[in-house]
């Protein structure tokens, strides 16, 4: 088995790093992934963007066995089974890993437009709950949510 992973800012190559560290598994960048043989377990870690894990659409001749998405959302339920049936994982095991963003004006190109608009979105809101207020924040000064605690689930599904 090995992990492969796609990450644009770091967050999920953290987490794949820290997963490779804990369970002594060979560590790939997707753009790598041709060093493997098709018939290699793969755990696979992508960021989630509009609810796509990115990077995942490369494994469809892999051998997958599990697929970890980080996103910087708390995942509640409802986001958990949305992610799954969007990028067509339900037959195989999935784990939502909170990892983290850059500030918006830290971003570039079409990413900072669609958060800039997606935080205009939810400025605008006339009411906004507590979770709201928590994205909102995070848009403007970047946050870290990458945590070793968070592999848990993962490290347990694997017998670790």
């Amino acid at each position: 088995m090995v992990i492969v992973y796609e990450s644009k800012t770091g967050f999920t190559k953290k987490y794949a790093e820290m997963l490779a560290d804990k369970t002594k598994l060979k560590l790939y960048h997707i753009k790598d992934i041709s060093k493997i043989s098709a018939e290699e377990e793969v755990v696979f870690l992508g960021w989630i963007k509009v609810g796509k894990i990115q990077g995942l659409n490369k494994l469809h001749k892999y051998n997958l066995k599990a697929v970890c998405g980080s996103g910087t959302a708390p995942c509640s339920k409802d986001n958990r089974e949305a992610v799954i049936k969007r990028n067509n994982i339900k037959d195989i095991p999935f784990f939502y890993l909170r990892g983290g963003c850059l500030p918006v004006k830290d971003l570039k190109g079409i990413d900072k437009i669609l958060m800039v608009i997606f935080l205009k979105i939810l400025k605008s809101r006339k009411e906004k709950d507590e979770e709201t207020e928590e994205v909102i924040a995070g848009l403007e000064n970047g946050f870290n949510g990458v945590e070793e605690k968070n592999l848990e689930p993962i490290l347990k599904w694997l017998n670790i």
